[in-house]
């Protein structure tokens, strides 16, 4: 590895800090890696080049058997909350006459409480959803099961609205709490799922350590990011990425 950035990050800590939280940071690392691949210099794994083109059309060859019309949709939370072609999260929004200001608020909860409980959930764990009668494990189980646990209104101080994530909720949600909305048993053990709950308090922690962003008063919510966000006149991908990481 070149040693610039090490010694760049000994000058500067914090320049550092504020360098690698940027997409271009992780191209430069992936092209590091890359140069260390092609030299022989890492442990686990070699580059072989004359193998990139036949990867590149099993790749291309897979897209095309999947989506003729390369209409390849995004990959992404969302994606796990549609079962059978219904859009569970879009119906339930809907049935609470969600829009604006309050959508994006809602769904930014969603989706940030929702990635934090995505780990692995081992081998023996699965989530029965009684609405669609469907029984998932992993991380698509997971995804339903924070789904419910969002629509339950676990995460809310408000019972009038329950689909929110609340900050004071977040931080006092017990183990035993998530476990019971995530159907956990001896019989159905969930792997991590104390340090799951301990997660989403630090999410509770964070979001009211910057009222800035997430309010001071009221609703502090992490979704209150993308309120935030939608302040300035224009915005790119990379924002929103600097943001999470800076802000959470």
């Amino acid at each position: 590895m070149s040693a610039p950035a090490s010694q760049a990050a000994a000058a500067d800590p914090a320049a550092a800090v504020h360098d690698i939280m940027t997409p271009e940071a992780v191209r430069t690392r992936c092209g590091e890696i890359l140069a260390a691949g092609l030299d022989g210099e890492l442990t686990w794994f070699s580059v072989d080049p004359t193998r990139f083109k036949e990867t590149a059309e099993r790749v291309v060859a897979e897209i095309r058997t999947n989506y003729p019309a390369l209409d390849v949709p995004f990959h992404s939370r969302w994606r796990h909350f549609e079962f059978n072609g219904v859009d569970l999260w879009a119906e339930r929004a809907a049935q609470a006459g969600l829009d604006g200001t309050a959508l994006a608020a809602a769904a930014g909860d969603l989706a940030i409480i929702s990635v934090l409980l995505d780990a692995g959930a081992g081998p023996d764990w699965a989530y029965t959803d009684t609405d669609t009668g469907l029984r998932l494990g992993r991380s698509e189980g997971l995804a339903l099961a924070s789904l419910r646990l969002f629509k339950a209104g676990i995460l809310s101080n408000d019972p009038s609205d329950p689909l929110r994530a609340d900050a004071d909720a977040l931080m006092a949600l017990t183990p035993e709490q998530l476990g019971e909305a995530f159907q956990v048993t001896p019989e159905n053990p969930l792997v991590g799922l104390e340090q799951r709950a301990g997660l989403l308090g630090k999410l509770g922690q964070a979001v009211t350590g910057r009222p800035d962003v997430f309010g001071a008063t009221g609703a502090v919510r992490p979704g209150n990011i993308l309120l935030w966000l939608g302040t300035r006149q224009s915005i790119q991908a990379r924002d929103i990425l600097i943001a999470l990481l800076d802000t959470l």
